[in-house]
C-alpha cells in the first residue's frame, strides 16, 4: 500500500542518514545509530512499538557483531530497554559476563553501561494492542519486520546489527536469530558482513548470516552469496515453500546486495556524499 511503503521509506531514509553522521567514528558506531534509531523512533519491529507475544508484553532480541576482532553481543527476551542493540553492543566491547545475555541479566548490563531502562509498559503502542487484538489464533503469526544495519569505513572495517521483537503473538521467552551470532549477523573484515530477517528457526538452523559471509570467501559475488543463502533455506521439512528470510550484505570493497524470498522486504544504502537510495520491494 502506499502509505505502508511511505512509512518504510521514511523510516529507512533517517536511519541511513543517522548511520553515515556516525560512519566517521567507525562502522560499529554507524549501525548502532542506524539500528538505534529504528528502534526509538519508527514503527518497525523494534524497540518501541515492537510487536507483542502471546501474553501481550513487548519482547525484545538484539545483536551486534564488529569485523575487525570478531567481537560479538547478543541479547534475548529483553523488556526494559527500548534499544537493546546498545546493550550488545555493550556486552562485545566488555564481555565479563558473557557475550549473550537473556531477560534480567541483559538489563543489568544495561543498567551497568548506563543504558536507558524503561517500564515494560513504555515499550507498548497502541498500535502494537491494535495489532494484537486483530490476531487470529487460528493462523500462524506474520513474518516480523526485523531491523538491521551493515556498514564499512574508511579504514576497511566492517560491522552489523539487527533487533527485532520477533513473530507477533511468540510464546514469552521464544528466542530467533537476532540475538545469536552467525544466525542473525555476521561481520568479518577480511570477507564481508551480513545482516539477516526472517522465520528465526529457519536462520538459527542454516547460520545464515555467516553463510552468506563464508560464500564471499569462497569467491562467490556479492549477489550470488546473498541467492544461495536464502535458497538454503528452504532445506529442510520445516522449511516449506514460502518465502523466509532476506538478507542486507557488504564487502570489504563497498559492493552491497539486497535480497529476499519474502513477499516484502524494504532496505537501501547510503555513501558519503551521496543521497540515500531505499529500496522497497513488495512480491
Amino acid at each position: 500500500m502506499p502509505e505502508e511503503e511511505s512509512v518504510y521509506a521514511a523510516a529507512i531514509e533517517a536511519a541511513l542518514e543517522h548511520g553515515l553522521a556516525k560512519l566517521g567514528a567507525g562502522a560499529h558506531a554507524a549501525v548502532i545509530a542506524a539500528v538505534s534509531y529504528m528502534e526509538e523512533s519508527t514503527p518497525l519491529n523494534a524497540g518501541i512499538g515492537a510487536v507483542l507475544a502471546d501474553d501481550a508484553t513487548v519482547r525484545l532480541d538484539a545483536g551486534f557483531m564488529e569485523g575487525a576482532s570478531r567481537r560479538f553481543g547478543g541479547v534475548a527476551d529483553v523488556r526494559r530497554c527500548p534499544t537493546p542493540v546498545r546493550i550488545a553492543a555493550h556486552l562485545a566491547r566488555d564481555g565479563r559476563y558473557g557475550r549473550l545475555l537473556v531477560g534480567e541479566a541483559a538489563e543489568r548490563a544495561a543498567t551497568e553501561a548506563g543504558i536507558a531502562l524503561l517500564e515494560p509498559h513504555r515499550l507498548v503502542t497502541e498500535r502494537a494492542r491494535e495489532r494484537h487484538r486483530r490476531a487470529r489464533p487460528d493462523l500462524a503469526a506474520p513474518g516480523s519486520d526485523t531491523v538491521g544495519a551493515v556498514a564499512l569505513d574508511a579504514r576497511g572495517h566492517l560491522a552489523a546489527a539487527v533487533s527485532t521483537g520477533g513473530l507477533a503473538g511468540k510464546r514469552a521467552g521464544r528466542v530467533g536469530d537476532s540475538a545469536i551470532v552467525g544466525a542473525g549477523f555476521w561481520a568479518d573484515d577480511r570477507h564481508g558482513a551480513a545482516a539477516a530477517t526472517g522465520i528465526g528457526e529457519v536462520l538459527l538452523r542454516q547460520g545464515t548470516a555467516r553463510r552468506c559471509v563464508e560464500l564471499l570467501a569462497r569467491g562467490h559475488g556479492v549477489a550470488e552469496a546473498v541467492r544461495i543463502a536464502l535458497a538454503e533455506l528452504h532445506d529442510g521439512d520445516d522449511a516449506g515453500e514460502d518465502g523466509l528470510g532476506g538478507l542486507i550484505t557488504v564487502t570489504p570493497s563497498g559492493e552491497i546486495a539486497l535480497g529476499h524470498d519474502t513477499a516484502a522486504m524494504a532496505g537501501g544504502w547510503i555513501r558519503p556524499g551521496e543521497a540515500p537510495t531505499v529500496a522497497l520491494r513488495w512480491r
